[in-house]
C-alpha cells in the first residue's frame, strides 16, 4: 500500500512540475508563490473532503 501512496505522490509531483514549467512567469519567487498556493489548495480540498465524511 505504501507503494501505491508513493506512486500517487510521485505522480502529483510530476504533474505539478510539468504545470510549473508551462507557466509563462519567469520570476522564481512568483513561481514559488504559485506553487505554495497550489499545494495549499490541494491540501485544503483533501481536508474538506475528509472532514466532510
Amino acid at each position: 500500500m505504501s507503494n501505491e501512496k508513493q506512486s500517487l505522490v510521485e505522480s502529483l509531483f510530476e504533474a505539478e512540475s510539468q504545470f510549473h514549467e508551462l507557466m509563462p512567469i519567469k520570476d522564481a519567487y512568483s513561481k514559488l508563490l504559485f506553487r505554495s498556493l497550489l499545494w495549499f489548495a490541494l491540501f485544503s480540498v483533501v481536508y474538506m473532503v475528509v472532514t466532510g465524511l
